[in-house]
């Protein structure tokens, strides 16, 4: 079987409008369906060279590279992700986006998950953030899952 090559992007800024642009186009086409129905939908929408196009957003430490057992430092940002998390935390701003290269090179404190494949990190920088990365099942790739904000009750309970 092939490797496909999916598109790796150079800007942020790219990744970013067309991440926010993929989203509102689901937003429009899915009024009222829940988010995981609007997940769905863009599955079905979008090419998998679309959905898996992504950014390499910086490196994780060696203490996490460790903690997930994986072979690579880069954490990347996929596509799909970054529809995933616009759609399940609008909370989160394009400024929050920028703060995940902060947050991995120096992360207040960080942990395991109980499933093995997922590190979440918390910084505290002006606002409080919970970003979850995640390896692949070979241990081969990082990516951002998911990028949280809390409030300070919930930041001091990890």
């Amino acid at each position: 079987m092939a490797k496909t090559n999916y598109k790796q992007y150079n800007s942020f800024y790219e990744f970013n409008e067309d991440g926010y642009n993929l989203t509102e186009y689901i937003k429009r086409n899915t009024v009222g369906m829940s988010n995981t129905d609007k997940i769905n939908y863009a599955r079905k929408m979008f090419t998998e060279n679309i959905l898996n196009s992504y950014i390499i957003i910086g490196n994780i430490s060696d203490d996490i590279k460790s903690l997930l057992n994986c072979s690579q430092k880069q954490l990347k940002f996929s596509m799909d992700n970054m529809i995933k998390n616009r759609l399940n935390h609008p909370e989160v701003t394009n400024e929050d986006y920028l703060q995940i290269p902060k947050i991995i090179k120096s992360p207040s404190k960080y942990f395991k998950s109980k499933s093995g494949y997922d590190v979440i990190l918390f910084k505290a920088i002006n606002k409080y953030y919970k970003l979850v990365i995640k390896t692949t099942r070979n241990r081969k790739e990082n990516f951002v899952k998911s990028l949280h904000l809390l409030n300070e009750a919930r930041y001091l309970k990890y």
